[in-house]
């Protein structure tokens, strides 16, 4: 009689080795030039061990992404509690908020090229609705501290709520990720040709602090 708890432990670790070198050459070759073959072959399987788990590759894409920015999430959600936020103004929680699209620049530029790959990718194949509604819940994360500062912002005055706060969202968050998924694309051009983006980006962040923090908050 087979080991029924030995063959799911096997059957995880197996699925991770998917995941994880999956993501590696989508992130690194884009996903439209690498093949379930090529996935395959990284994992040291054959291509019916790869069909068993993932029936098509848009199945094996949508799982990637959904584990990438759960991992993403979980490791942001562990900074932003030992910030401390219920201590901090909606300003101070926005600046932090905005910081978050910074760092994801200078330590996940993978997640970054992988991202933009996959929305040209599912785009392309015609994902239905329910198919990319678990991708959708995994990445709407992104809107939840910034609907708590947001609210902060109503009480305490130090952020404008003068304006709906998805035109807010879309006018912060939007914008810092749009910009680091360019710049960890490497399609900024510029004379210097720099590397490294990362103090305009601490200056495109200033500018939208001054924009939308309230300098003078009112009292209490």
């Amino acid at each position: 009689m087979r080991n029924l708890e030995k063959d799911e432990i096997e059957m995880a670790a197996r699925r991770e080795l998917m995941l994880s070198e999956g993501f590696r050459l989508f992130s690194e070759k884009g996903i439209e030039s690498v093949s379930m073959q090529e996935v395959a072959k990284a994992c040291g399987i054959g291509i019916a061990t790869l069909y068993r788990y993932y029936k098509t590759k848009l199945d094996l894409v949508l799982a990637i992404g959904i584990r990438q920015w759960e991992q993403y999430f979980m490791e942001a959600n562990q900074r932003r509690a030992a910030k401390r936020p219920e201590t901090l103004t909606a300003a101070q929680r926005l600046d932090f908020y905005l910081s978050f699209y910074i760092n994801m620049y200078k330590e996940h530029k993978d997640l970054l090229r992988f991202n933009q790959n996959f929305n040209n990718y599912v785009k392309n194949e015609g994902a239905t609705k329910d198919q990319l509604e678990p991708y959708m819940a995994a990445i709407g994360n992104m809107g939840v501290p910034f609907h708590g500062l947001y609210e902060q912002g109503k009480r305490d005055g130090t952020i404008r709520t003068d304006i709906p706060e998805e035109r807010l969202f879309a006018a912060t968050a939007h914008i810092m990720m749009a910009v680091a998924v360019r710049y960890a694309q490497g399609l900024i051009y510029s004379a210097q040709n720099e590397a490294d983006r990362t103090e305009e980006f601490e200056l495109l962040k200033r500018m939208i602090l001054r924009e939308f923090v309230v300098e003078h908050p009112p009292d209490g």
